[in-house]
Protein backbone atom coordinates (compact mmCIF):
# COMPACT_ATOMS: atom_id res chain seq x y z
CA UNK A 1 0.00 0.00 0.00
CA UNK A 2 1.43 3.39 -0.98
CA UNK A 3 1.27 6.19 1.54
CA UNK A 4 0.78 9.58 -0.03
CA UNK A 5 2.27 12.53 1.80
CA UNK A 6 1.19 16.04 0.99
CA UNK A 7 3.37 19.06 1.35
CA UNK A 8 2.41 21.08 4.41
CA UNK A 9 0.73 24.46 4.20
CA UNK A 10 2.82 27.33 5.55
CA UNK A 11 1.18 30.40 7.10
CA UNK A 12 2.72 33.56 8.54
CA UNK A 13 1.40 33.95 12.11
CA UNK A 14 3.66 36.74 13.44
CA UNK A 15 6.80 38.62 12.44
CA UNK A 16 9.27 35.90 11.41
CA UNK A 17 7.08 33.05 12.77
CA UNK A 18 5.45 30.58 10.39
CA UNK A 19 3.07 27.73 11.18
CA UNK A 20 3.49 24.37 9.47
CA UNK A 21 0.05 22.84 8.89
CA UNK A 22 -1.11 19.44 7.70
CA UNK A 23 -4.59 19.12 6.28
CA UNK A 24 -5.88 18.29 9.80
CA UNK A 25 -3.63 19.96 12.37
CA UNK A 26 -0.83 22.37 13.22
CA UNK A 27 2.41 20.39 13.23
CA UNK A 28 4.61 23.14 14.60
CA UNK A 29 6.33 26.38 13.75
CA UNK A 30 9.46 27.80 12.17
CA UNK A 31 10.86 30.97 13.73
CA UNK A 32 13.44 32.94 11.74
CA UNK A 33 16.03 34.42 14.08
CA UNK A 34 18.69 36.30 12.14
CA UNK A 35 19.91 33.84 9.52
CA UNK A 36 18.86 30.76 11.55
CA UNK A 37 15.55 28.91 11.32
CA UNK A 38 14.37 27.46 14.63
CA UNK A 39 12.05 24.44 14.32
CA UNK A 40 9.37 24.16 17.00
CA UNK A 41 7.04 21.21 17.58
CA UNK A 42 3.55 21.70 18.98
CA UNK A 43 0.13 23.01 18.07
CA UNK A 44 0.40 26.27 20.03
CA UNK A 45 3.26 28.70 19.50
CA UNK A 46 3.23 29.60 23.21
CA UNK A 47 3.79 25.95 24.20
CA UNK A 48 5.86 24.68 21.28
CA UNK A 49 9.18 23.00 22.04
CA UNK A 50 12.37 23.62 20.08
CA UNK A 51 13.43 20.53 18.17
CA UNK A 52 16.29 21.91 16.10
CA UNK A 53 17.92 24.75 14.23
CA UNK A 54 19.09 25.07 10.66
CA UNK A 55 20.46 27.58 8.20
CA UNK A 56 18.08 26.03 5.66
CA UNK A 57 14.37 26.88 5.56
CA UNK A 58 13.56 23.54 3.90
CA UNK A 59 15.46 21.57 6.55
CA UNK A 60 13.66 23.39 9.39
CA UNK A 61 10.27 22.62 7.82
CA UNK A 62 11.28 18.97 7.45
CA UNK A 63 12.24 18.84 11.13
CA UNK A 64 8.76 20.03 12.03
CA UNK A 65 7.02 17.68 9.60
CA UNK A 66 8.75 14.55 10.83
CA UNK A 67 9.06 15.28 14.55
Amino acid sequence: MAILTREPTIALVADDVYSVLSDRETLGFVHKVGNVYVALSGDSVSHAVEIGQSLSWDRAVQMVRFS
